[in-house]
């Protein structure tokens, strides 16, 4: 091999299309890479921090979910309980009025029962007197009523 003058032009209009092509192409093609990696790089991390922010919102989310559901439990309990001393007083309290009630009719009831019993009473003989008359077919004047014996027939 034979060294002369364009060997070494050779040489150096490769190193100057090295420089060059290093300058005009490869280095802007290096920035453009690693700008590339730096902005997927922050996309990564940003992504990183928005599930971590996501993962604390539901959490707390959750949280309050849960927190109001016992709320909610509580005030429902708390308001069937009172609705349940609500129910028990008029029920309670419906008792006692149809309890008088009963008893104001058992006395109207035994009134009505001894003022029917009395009224029997006085017209026994008139008709003792009428049945008489009608089986015997004369009249005949029944006499003599025992007020006990019409008393244990009539009250027991």
């Amino acid at each position: 091999m034979e060294f002369n003058g364009t060997f070494f032009a050779s040489i150096i209009s490769f190193l100057v299309f090295v420089f060059l092509m290093n300058k005009i192409l490869y280095a802007p093609m290096e920035k453009i890479v690693a700008e590339r990696h730096r902005v997927i790089d922050e996309n990564y991390n940003s992504a990183d921090e928005f599930a971590d922010k996501a993962q604390e919102l539901e959490t707390k989310v959750q949280e309050e979910l849960d927190t109001a559901k016992d709320d909610a439990r509580h005030k429902y309990d708390e308001i069937l309980g009172t609705f349940k001393e609500q129910k028990s007083e008029i029920v309670k309290q419906a008792q006692e009025s149809s309890s008088g009630e009963l008893e104001h009719s058992y006395e109207v009831l035994n009134n009505v029962s001894n003022d029917a019993k009395e009224s029997l009473k006085s017209r026994m003989t008139d008709l003792a007197n009428d049945i008489t008359e009608k089986i015997l077919g004369y009249r005949s004047e029944v006499k003599g009523f025992d007020n006990d014996s019409i008393n244990k027939i009539l009250y027991h």
